[in-house]
């Protein structure tokens, strides 16, 4: 004789089916319906999304997690791509460490990238933040792979400033090997947003608020100095975990195509890149 399941599980159990697909028509939803750069977006939260539920779960009794499997395989590492993993240049820019780190990357990516897309089409905006994730990965693993043969500088490190310093010994460490090192974060192809939109719009006021608190209007190609000059002020004087020479390539091959490319008042309706 079979047992009949309580009529309130039952309607308990098609709530949560009925809730679990008006979510995935939602997220259908976003990502047929709206702009590249909220796609973008929306991708990078589910995929870090995707990251902390994988690092709660560990691979049968290794004690190894999913979500370092995930990160080696999509992040961007020489090791792995130098045996093929290629897409590593691509996946490695919708990956993030913590929440700030995405929020300051979705954040810059949505100001800036959405103006992008207003005047030029989705096509350009994914060709420049892709291009310049692409570029900046590049610059990192070249940096990366350069530092270790800079010993010959390490007498003069009692002279330089300490993050300076700290950065030369940490490559000494790696002994021309970067098998430890990975690289995660939209940044660099944020940077190249920020480059594009500076080449594009030299002249166009911005309101930022410098350390969240104090606001402050500046000219676009300002922001591009100061952006450039506490970029290369943090390579030099702190060590830290930001890679700040995928920032740079990002950010310049982002200039560059802005700088080709054909001001907006110029574009005729014929030759605007649609969606």
């Amino acid at each position: 004789m079979r047992l009949k399941k309580p009529a309130f599980l039952l309607n308990k159990g098609q709530v949560l089916i009925t809730m679990f697909r008006r979510w995935i028509w939602r997220l259908r939803g976003l990502f047929l319906f709206s702009s590249a750069t909220m796609k973008v977006v929306a991708l990078c939260v589910c995929i870090h999304l995707i990251l902390i539920a994988a690092g709660r779960v560990a691979i049968g009794y290794t004690g190894i997690s999913y979500e370092s499997v995930l990160l080696k395989c999509f992040s961007l590492n020489w090791p792995l791509l130098s045996r093929g993993f290629l897409w590593q240049l691509i996946t490695y820019n919708f990956l993030h460490g913590s929440w700030l780190h995405l929020l300051l990357n979705m954040w810059a990516c949505v100001v800036f990238g959405s103006a992008l897309e207003r005047d030029y089409g989705a096509r350009f905006f994914l060709k420049v933040f892709l291009a310049g994730g692409v570029a900046g990965g590049l610059g990192w693993l070249g940096y990366i792979v350069l530092l270790p043969h800079l010993s010959f500088l390490m007498p003069l490190t009692g002279w330089m400033p300490e993050g300076l310093a700290l950065t030369l010994q940490a490559g000494e460490g790696l002994k021309g090997s970067p098998a430890g090192s990975i690289c995660i974060g939209a940044s660099a192809g944020v940077f190249a947003l920020l480059g594009c939109f500076f080449a594009l719009y030299p002249q166009r006021t911005i309101y930022v608020l410098l350390f969240f608190v104090l606001p402050l209007k500046l000219k676009s190609i300002t922001l591009l100095w100061l952006l450039l000059f506490l970029t290369i002020a943090e390579m030099i004087f702190v060590q830290s975990p930001i890679a700040g020479s995928a920032h740079l390539c990002g950010g310049a091959l982002g200039y560059v195509l802005g700088w080709r490319a054909p001001r907006p008042g110029r574009i005729d309706a014929s030759s605007r890149l649609s969606d």
